[in-house]
């Protein structure tokens, strides 16, 4: 990328060079790695499907209505200071997939836990680990599309756009999960949150696959070109 940038800078290459909008749109189409992040942020919207109903679940614990209130931030700042962690990891090591499923199987965990439990610690420890998934997934989701397709920037922007459209789907359906017969296990978003989990896991294992696909290819071009080791896929 620093190599483009200064390609583009030297005036030895324009984005204009690369083609419009809707060449960008079309080379996203046809990129395979546009659909694995379209599913990976798909997948982890779903996983996150607690957030709307959030005070409703924490009021399942059974304390009165200012404590409820109160006991939701701490979730979030937890979330947000493991994010820090997480993203500070995944760009030092170049590694993405595994960022990603290390919290989501935390959130799978913690669904398990609240659809399964009535226990006031274990209840509130799962609700912690519902945020933290998600809110870290979606943070190194988004870095990893954007270093593995950093140009052209039509290309890349439209990736965003689809991926973020293809999320948005989920929100057709999933506060329909949430029943309030189901107080105060949910067990139908449980459900919801942990196959969102499991396919995140699954479409993150794809995309590392896919990454290291292409390269080996580029290594067996390199090899034959008798050329040293350049840019690679991060994983």
């Amino acid at each position: 990328m620093a190599q483009y940038r200064q390609s583009v800078s030297a005036g030895g290459l324009s984005e204009d060079d690369l083609g419009g909008h809707w060449d960008g749109f079309w080379k996203a189409m046809k990129d395979p790695f546009s659909h694995l992040f379209a599913a990976i942020h798909f997948s982890l919207i779903i996983a996150q499907s607690y957030k709307d109903f959030f005070p409703s679940i924490v009021k399942t614990l059974g304390f009165s209505n200012n404590i409820t209130y109160l006991i939701q931030a701490p979730p979030p700042v937890i979330a947000f200071l493991v994010t820090l962690g997480i993203s500070w990891s995944s760009g030092r090591r170049l590694e993405h997939g595994y960022h990603i499923i290390g919290p989501i199987l935390a959130t799978l965990v913690g669904a398990v836990v609240m659809i399964t439990t009535l226990n006031v610690g274990a209840r509130y420890f799962a609700m912690i680990l519902l945020v933290v998934g998600p809110f870290a997934g979606l943070s190194v989701q988004i870095s990893w599309e954007t270093t593995v397709v950093p140009r052209p920037r039509t290309k890349r922007a439209a990736l965003i756009a689809y991926a973020n459209c293809v999320s948005s789907v989920s929100h057709w359906f999933t506060p329909y999960f949430f029943l309030t017969n189901q107080e105060p296990y949910y067990q139908t978003g449980g459900g919801a949150i942990i196959a969102g989990c499991g396919l995140t896991t699954i479409f993150a294992l794809m995309t590392k696959w896919y990454c290291s696909k292409k390269n080996k290819a580029l290594k067996v071009a390199e090899d034959a070109a008798g050329e040293p080791q350049g840019w690679r896929y991060a994983s």
